[in-house]
């Protein structure tokens, strides 16, 4: 294809190194860990429209139909940093003669700073006929807590970083109805750690650091359809397909056992030198989204959205290791989730326009089945946003964000694994406490048209 030769060339370099740096950046602020920030100009309207305003190649990510309405051939590049936060007080407590405090106290900024790259390309090859290359993080987490919190032994840090490479091709059916198709190469590297014990003792007499790595790729897939209803209101409808991912890699442990003699009373350290390999079997669930734009004047616009996310599939941290004594098993057990959105924007001079939104962003985590990976909770997003277009062919968007978190508590125990029962193991005791988190959001993107 010709356009590969020059212009293409210095389209892509940017747009691959965007997707190749987004990898090792990844993080989640969205409910459970979904990654709402593919774009800076949808973030402007809390992401409503996000399927139904082809504003520009952004829309790739979100509805593979909306390239086809897109204007000329079209880069889209940018990031999102979400700053530190999080904050947690509460206290690990075991059964020994009474209920004994291993740890308690107060634990915050356990979400650190992190960039979220993305990058989309867009190319026309006729009237009818377009097709995309979009680079983004639909999932993942990042938390690290402090090493000495009161939930170490429960889990200290917790990485899911993902990575999509989705090509789309977009055809128009008519001069207002278009459909789109998406194929997606998702590429995921996990990594957790924790104080533990081994042999399901109590924690207070291990010294145990455990560590499970290991990485995944998977297929996935997408569709959507872009319908112009009247000259000033779009609709559109897009679904995201599941993806499995099977990781394998390592599972390590390292420290000591701190035995006490039952005559002397002094404390015996008996070493642990661990590793083995192992596997953990991660579903990021299918997605489907409503949403509708609707320009009220040359000035004016509204949008809509609604999402719902199958997170039921989510069932389980299973670390299946190839030595049983270093497997590891915390049911997760979520539920499927919808996510609400409504903005507007107004074209204030032919030079800028300047955003608003709020979305409900329902959890699928609540205080029945919250745990130190999952601190999630129902948030509502406050965001503001502007486009800047000093030139026809060049704009910049630059967006905001404020996410506040329901408070939430937690009352989390140790099970065993699935093929001894998977019951709770009293003697490891409970992590009680409550969660209080925020964030702040801002995002920038690039958009050039050739």
């Amino acid at each position: 294809m010709a356009f590969c030769s020059r212009q293409g060339a210095a389209v892509l370099s940017p747009l691959f190194a965007a997707m190749a740096f987004s990898f090792h950046s990844s993080t989640a602020h969205s409910a459970g860990y979904s990654i709402h920030e593919n774009s800076a100009s949808y973030m402007g309207t809390a992401f409503a429209g996000k399927a139904s305003n082809p504003q520009d190649a952004s829309i790739a990510a979100n509805n593979p139909a909306g390239i086809a309405f897109v204007e000329g051939t079209q880069i889209s590049v940018g990031s999102a940093v979400i700053f530190e936060g999080g904050e947690f007080e509460g206290k690990h407590t075991i059964p020994v003669g009474g209920n004994d405090v291993i740890a308690q106290g107060k634990t915050k900024d356990f979400q650190s700073t992190t960039w979220v790259p993305f990058g989309h390309f867009v190319i026309p090859v006729n009237e009818q006929l377009s097709f995309g290359l979009s680079g983004y993080g639909p999932y993942g987490i990042e938390l690290d807590y402090d090493k000495n919190w009161a939930g170490r032994y429960f889990g200290n840090k917790t990485s899911v970083k993902t990575i999509n490479l989705q090509g789309t091709v977009s055809y128009k059916f008519q001069e207002d109805f278009s459909v789109g198709f998406g194929l997606i190469g998702s590429y995921v590297k996990g990594e957790l750690t924790q104080k533990s014990s081994a042999m399901n003792l109590p924690p207070n007499i291990a010294d145990i650091n455990a560590k499970v790595d290991g990485d995944a790729e998977t297929l996935g897939w997408t569709v959507g359809a872009l319908w112009k209803v009247r000259e000033r209101t779009y609709l559109g409808l897009a679904y995201f397909s599941q993806l499995d991912f099977k990781l394998k890699g390592d599972v390590t442990a390292d420290g000591a056992l701190n035995i006490p003699n039952p005559i002397t009373g002094k404390i015996a350290q008996v070493p642990v030198n661990e590793k083995t390999k192992g596997k953990l079997d991660i579903t990021m669930p299918e997605k489907a989204a409503l949403s509708l734009t609707h320009n009220l004047n040359d000035q004016w616009a509204l949008m809509a959205e609604a999402t719902w996310t199958r997170w039921s599939r989510f069932e389980e941290f299973y670390v299946r290791a190839d030595d049983p004594n270093l497997s590891s098993y915390v049911p997760i057990k979520w539920k499927d989730v919808w996510a609400w959105s409504f903005g507007a924007s107004w074209q204030v001079m032919p030079e800028w326009q300047l955003r608003a939104g709020y979305m409900f962003d329902q959890s699928p985590v609540d205080d029945k089945n919250r745990t130190a990976r999952t601190p999630d909770a129902d948030r509502n997003w406050f965001t503001l946003g502007a486009n800047w277009k000093p030139d026809p062919k060049f704009s910049i968007d630059l967006s905001y964000a404020y996410v506040k978190l329901k408070e939430g508590k937690i009352s989390e125990t140790k099970h065993d694994i699935p093929t001894n029962g998977g019951a709770v193991i009293p003697s490891y005791g409970t992590l009680t406490g409550e969660y209080n988190n925020s964030s702040h959001i801002v995002a920038a993107q690039l958009n050039y048209i050739f």
